[in-house]
């Protein structure tokens, strides 16, 4: 009879310690927010490049993948199947949320900006990898990893089309950042906010005048723009 009576304390002790082992996880959000310069982006308003070029844009998107967070304790998470379309929506921000991370005390983010190799010419869709988004150049070549239409004033005043389309992978490029402050995620979530600067695309280390070229698809000069974009394109805010 007493046996009896112990049996539901047991089971109970048994659930807790089955909880108290199950790992904690919570969401962490990413906001990027969209800007040229130090100026808010948006559609059809003018911009000037590092050349001169006056020039607004009417689409752009950017491929991120392959989003791993470092603990300090050293050990590494990759988010699966992370492959986002991110572009500029509401106030010109877009807000991604990661599910199920692991709760620890992490210090770095890093992703590459494109799609990461073993993904991009493969015909499963995961994550924003959907043909319909009119980011796939087709399925034998890839994914356009950043993609940018607009116009610009030419030095007659006229106004001729730019057209970026950046792929390829030698423009896969890995970003790492450590973080300012540790980011801790427990049971709550928690954001890390990102800038992503279009300017920085046409500078640094190469100047892009449109004047000489204003369409960027498999050519030398997208290479160019794939190494500007490498570095400062996108990064933490302060």
């Amino acid at each position: 009879m007493k046996t009896i009576k112990l049996l539901p304390f047991l089971l109970l002790v048994f659930l807790l310690s089955c909880k108290d082992d199950e790992e904690q996880t919570a969401s962490l959000e990413l906001e990027f927010t969209h800007q040229a310069g130090t100026e808010p982006f948006n559609y059809e308003q003018l911009y000037t490049t590092e050349a001169g070029n006056s020039f607004s844009l009417k689409l752009w998107r950017t491929y991120i993948s392959k989003i791993v967070l470092t603990a300090k304790d050293g050990s590494v998470y990759e988010v699966p199947e992370s492959y986002h379309l991110i572009e500029p929506l509401n106030d010109s921000k877009f807000n991604l949320i990661l599910s199920d991370i692991p709760s620890a005390e992490y210090t770095d983010i890093s992703f590459y900006i494109g799609v990461a190799n073993e993904a991009n010419y493969s015909e499963e869709i995961v994550g924003d990898l959907d043909p319909s988004n009119n980011m796939a150049w087709n399925w034998t070549t890839g994914y356009k990893f950043i993609r940018m239409d607009g116009e610009f004033t030419d030095a007659s005043g006229s106004r001729r089309g730019v057209i970026v389309h950046i792929g390829t992978e030698a423009n896969l490029k890995f970003q790492e950042f450590t973080l300012t402050e540790s980011l801790i995620l427990g049971s709550e979530s928690a954001k890390i906010a990102f800038t992503v600067d279009l300017l920085e695309a046409f500078k640094n280390p190469n100047t892009i005048d449109f004047e000489v070229e204003n369409d960027f698809q498999f050519n030398n000069e997208a290479d160019l723009i794939g190494e500007n974009y490498a570095e400062g394109y996108i990064k933490p805010k302060r």
